[in-house]
């Protein structure tokens, strides 16, 4: 299994822990018999959120380029995300007209879910990350000049990620640019 997958299949894992936890807590609630109180949910939601971060980043961290961008988006994300789950949490208690846990339940679980898409479309490998990678491996490939995809070995001069169609002197003048700004930043 390589490395990748593994990912993957702990990435898909990271719900049903996070559901256990919840589980915890809630049978620890139920233990005493009554209901809980909001600050006693407010904690559960503090502790399921840091465990679903720390096991994102943990997982994910060698696989991404940490750039000074990448990493303020990261911390941005996070406060984003506590903060639309608390505007939501807050909605919900307004909507309900009267002190609600439900509104507390319901803004809990919108922050890690808003952090884990964020933080998906922040990491996401640019156009010329992929070209750099490919290139580091050993690989000497001609690229599509808008999406990065690697074009060698390709029948056509139209790229088959993004369906940009270029002409093979467009294509070869792309890779001789970046060759040239490659020696550059050498």
């Amino acid at each position: 299994m390589t490395r990748l997958i593994a990912r993957l299949i702990l990435a898909m894992l990271l719900l049903p822990l996070s559901g256990a936890i919840v589980v915890l807590f809630f049978g620890l609630f139920a233990s005493r018999g009554s209901q809980p109180a909001a600050y006693e949910l407010v904690f559960m939601w503090l502790v399921v959120d840091a465990f679903i971060g720390v096991y994102w980043l943990l997982l994910w961290r060698d696989m991404v380029r940490w750039t000074p961008k990448r990493t303020r988006d990261t911390s941005l994300a996070a406060i984003g995300a506590v903060t639309a789950g608390t505007m939501v949490g807050a909605f919900f208690v307004a909507a309900m007209r009267a002190p609600s846990l439900g509104g507390i339940l319901v803004g809990g679980g919108v922050a890690p879910i808003v952090w884990v898409l964020a933080t998906v479309l922040i990491w996401r490998e640019t156009p010329q990350e992929r070209i750099d990678r490919i290139r580091s491996a050993g690989t000497e490939a001609v690229c599509c000049p808008v999406c990065g995809y690697n074009m060698t070995g390709l029948r056509e001069s139209r790229c088959p990620e993004c369906g940009s169609q270029f002409t093979l002197d467009e294509l070869l003048a792309t890779h001789a640019q970046r060759d040239d700004d490659a020696l550059e930043r050498g």
